[in-house]
């Protein structure tokens, strides 16, 4: 009884206790932890929305985007040599480096009508709310409640 807490004693002399996982052993069970089941959940559900706002002609990147990110952090990645001008929507010139300007992008949205810059910050902006209800509601059924 390592963790075990004294929390009564009967008038016969019963001592009661309470024995307790450490918090980092209550989170990892709970699938709670930053590469636990709870963030495997919430990044793919990020991704499956965020292509709604990604701006793309084909799926080729968002494709990209799920064969380089691992569910299990708390972070999405799309390392593409496009990604960085696409994403803050500003056109980008010159040789390697490019250079950012002024100049916003004119996102085709053909194929995808809310594409424009800063997908991540749209998502939660549109759907924030309904990825908080998912999240809880999938905690609540892993949990038992």
């Amino acid at each position: 009884m390592a963790n075990a807490i004294q929390i009564a004693k009967l008038p016969d002399g019963t001592k009661a206790y309470l024995e307790l996982n450490s918090v980092d052993q209550i989170l990892k069970d709970k699938g709670l932890t930053a590469d636990g089941s709870v963030q495997a959940f919430h990044t793919n559900n990020v991704m499956r929305r965020m292509y709604r706002y990604m701006p793309r002609l084909t799926a080729a990147t968002v494709k990209v985007m799920i064969a380089q990110t691992d569910i299990n952090k708390p972070y999405i990645i799309l390392d593409v040599p496009f990604g960085k001008y696409i994403y803050h929507g500003k056109v980008m010139t010159g040789p390697a480096p490019k250079t950012v300007t002024d100049t916003p992008l004119n996102y085709t949205k053909t194929q995808n009508p809310r594409a424009g810059p800063y997908w991540d910050r749209a998502l939660s902006a549109a759907e924030g709310a309904a990825m908080v209800r998912d999240l809880q509601n999938y905690i609540n059924r892993k949990n038992g409640g």
